[in-house]
C-alpha cells in the first residue's frame, strides 16, 4: 500500500509501487482532464496534454512521495492522499499545458499567456472548491450508518430505480423520496460545518 511505501525514509525508500500510483491518479484524473480541457480548445489536442501530464506523473512520483513527509507517520487517510495527490496532479498538469502552449506559440489562434494564466488560476480555484466539497460530503458519509451510506450511495447510481429501493426499504415511494430529502439537507449541513471548521484550522 501506498502508506506503507510513506513510512520509509527516502534513502530506503523501495521501488515504487506501480499500483499505489495507478489507484491515485485513477482518482485524480477526471478532475486532470477536466481542468486541461477548460484550458486547450480541441479534444484531440488535450489528449496529448493529459497523456503528457500522465507519463510527467509517474516518472516524478516518487518526488512526490519524498516531499510528504507528513504521511510517513501512517496518519494520513485514503481520502487525504487521494486529495493532496490531486493538487499536484493539478499543478503538474498546468505546466504540461503552458509548455504544450509555448510549443504552439508561432499559431496566432492561441490564447495569449497571460490569459491562459489567468483562465488555469481561476480553473485551479474552481477545482479546489470542489475537491474541498467532495471531501467533507465524503467525511459525512463515512458518519452514517453502513445500511443508510449504502442505501444513499445506491439510490445515486443511475442503474437503480427510486421505486425498487423503495420497496425494499418498505417504505412508499413518496416516503422514500421524502426521507432521501431528509438525510440529503443533513450530509449538506454536514459537509458545510466541515467545511467552515477546516477554514479555520
Amino acid at each position: 500500500m501506498f502508506s506503507d511505501i510513506l513510512e520509509l525514509t527516502p534513502n530506503s525508500m523501495p521501488p515504487l509501487n506501480h499500483n499505489d500510483f495507478l489507484r491515485l491518479f485513477s482518482y485524480s484524473e477526471p478532475n486532470v482532464r477536466a481542468f486541461i480541457r477548460r484550458l486547450v480548445a480541441k479534444e484531440n489536442d488535450a489528449s496529448e496534454v493529459s497523456q503528457n501530464t500522465a507519463v510527467v506523473l509517474w516518472e516524478k512520483f516518487d518526488s512526490f512521495v519524498e516531499r510528504n513527509a507528513g504521511y510517513e507517520s501512517g496518519e494520513a487517510t485514503k481520502s487525504e492522499l487521494e486529495v493532496h495527490f490531486t493538487k499536484w496532479a493539478m499543478k503538474v498538469a498546468r505546466f504540461e499545458v503552458l509548455s504544450w502552449r509555448r510549443d504552439k506559440a508561432r499559431d496566432r489562434h492561441w490564447f495569449s499567456d497571460d490569459f491562459l494564466e489567468t483562465l488555469a488560476d481561476k480553473s485551479e480555484e474552481i477545482d479546489e472548491r470542489l475537491e474541498r466539497q467532495r471531501f467533507a460530503l465524503r467525511k459525512c458519509l463515512g458518519k452514517l450508518p453502513e445500511n443508510r451510506r449504502t442505501l444513499i450511495m445506491e439510490a445515486y447510481a443511475a442503474r437503480n430505480k427510486p421505486q425498487e429501493l423503495a420497496s425494499r426499504t418498505g417504505k412508499s415511494t413518496n416516503a422514500f423520496y421524502q426521507w432521501m430529502h431528509r438525510v440529503r439537507r443533513s450530509l449538506l449541513k454536514c459537509a458545510e460545518k466541515n467545511m467552515i471548521e477546516e477554514a479555520y484550522l
